[in-house]
């Protein structure tokens, strides 16, 4: 795919005018999605789809148009040189871009990551066996994505990334154990061992329900539940330096010293996972790792080139919706066995789902729990609970009412296929909180 850019761009960036510029973005997936029902094989498909944004700047005007590739260089040629044409004339009938910064020669590196995965084939053959005995529902999503940013001035970012998630459920009439498992190589030994742990989990549900009043109370979270929390955070633009500025500032207290987190808080986005490009929309080159709380006290918001422009502030590459594409929150030292005992009594909970800000200002977040989530006492699971819905505040449950992070961490891919596959994810702990506030 790269040596075909190459070519393709090499030809149309040939044919620019005095003053003219382009960029490329290329979107790009060769992916195979297999659906399963009843533990069964009930959709098998197979997408190919390479699409290519053109960004045509002139005068300090920028025109946008998004093209599908055939990779066949002539047939592509053509269409795209056809497309540049029409934008030309297009461009005629647009103002400058008020906020318009040139385009620039962000220099030229690749990134492949391959993962060991088994065949689409022994996959399926895998699953059957491991999930003979339960009612399974579930998408198996793996295959090559890959990210362009080439331009006129000489640039070329690429990045091409073979990975792979199996979201799952299991099911027992009404009730349901969530799974997931993805990582940076298939491991049929782990993935054995979490398809376990998923059905045990769905055993535990048989059992007598338990009645919980609305109350604080001490709760562990699993890492899919920490990732939940902080995804919120993050996509909501929790980080964000643009609305920070623009009166958006959950973490405004953070910044100003006037609250604090747990030390043992430590978040950075991390393009080391290879879960996304190092490399943003604009082909700028994202550092390795940026810290953005670290031991509890924010270190970085993100920033991109427009808000760092807008601002006067320095640019750390950020995207331009200023979220983290690829995320790390460091692990603790609580092992997978303490953690019943360590919790002792209070809500034990898999899942969480409908997040979202109660009051940004004083960065409470309210949610629901979802799927298995059970009562503890003793150090002993008691039974599954009715669901809840939380109201919090990011600066108690990390704050004060920090536990600990187990020193076990989860990889969390993406799972959005919506019109393509998106790139990004997160490697987080589970987390015990010494106290969790439930509304109802």
């Amino acid at each position: 795919m790269k040596s075909y850019l190459a070519q393709l761009s090499q030809k149309l960036f040939a044919d620019l005018k005095s003053g003219e510029d382009v960029s490329l973005e290329l979107h790009s997936e060769e992916s195979d999605f297999i659906r399963f029902n009843h533990s069964k094989v009930r959709q098998n498909t197979v997408i190919r789809q390479h699409e290519l944004t053109i960004e045509f700047h002139f005068e300090q005007k920028i025109y946008k148009s998004t093209s599908s590739l055939t990779l066949q260089l002539a047939d592509d040629l053509a269409v795209l040189t056809k497309k540049i044409q029409s934008i030309r004339q297009a461009v005629t009938a647009i103002d400058p871009n008020p906020q318009y910064f040139q385009m620039q020669n962000n220099g030229q590196s690749e990134v492949y990551k391959k993962s060991q995965r088994p065949s689409t084939i022994e996959l399926i053959s895998i699953i059957a066996a491991v999930f003979n005995d339960s009612d399974l529902a579930g998408l198996w999503c793996s295959g090559p994505i890959r990210r362009a940013a080439i331009n006129s001035k000489g640039q070329f970012q690429y990045f091409e990334n073979d990975s792979f998630f199996f979201d799952y459920s299991l099911y027992n009439g009404p009730r349901a154990a969530k799974g997931f498992y993805s990582d940076e190589n298939w491991n049929e030994v782990e993935f054995k061992s979490r398809a376990q742990q998923t059905k045990n989990t769905l055993a535990l549900l048989s059992r007598v329900p338990v009645k919980v009043n609305p109350a604080a109370y001490r709760a562990y979270l699993g890492p899919m539940a920490v990732a939940e929390i902080f995804d919120m955070v993050n996509v909501w633009q929790g980080f964000s330096r643009s609305a920070f500025e623009k009166g958006f500032a959950p973490l405004k207290k953070l910044h100003l010293k006037e609250k604090t987190l747990t030390k043992d808080l430590t978040i950075a986005e991390n393009n080391l996972l290879g879960l996304a490009p190092h490399f943003n929309s604009l082909g700028e080159i994202s550092p390795e790792i940026l810290p953005v709380i670290e031991r509890g006290e924010l270190k970085n918001f993100l920033v991109s080139s427009a808000t760092a422009k807008e601002y006067s502030l320095p640019s750390n590459q950020a995207s331009p919706y200023e979220s983290m594409r690829s995320y790390e929150v460091k692990p603790g030292n609580l092992e997978q066995s303490e953690i019943l005992k360590t919790l002792d009594r209070g809500l034990y909970l898999s899942n969480l789902h409908y997040l979202n800000w109660s009051d940004v200002q004083t960065a409470r977040i309210t949610g629901m729990t979802r799927f298995a989530c059970f009562w503890v006492e003793n150090g002993e699971i008691v039974g599954p609970i009715q669901d809840l819905r939380f109201d919090d505040s990011l600066f108690s449950i990390f704050g004060d009412n920090f536990g600990s992070f187990t020193r076990h961490q989860e990889i969390f891919t993406t799972t959005a296929t919506y019109q393509k596959r998106s790139t990004g994810g997160c490697k987080v702990p589970g987390a015990i909180f010494n106290s969790f506030n439930f509304t109802s």
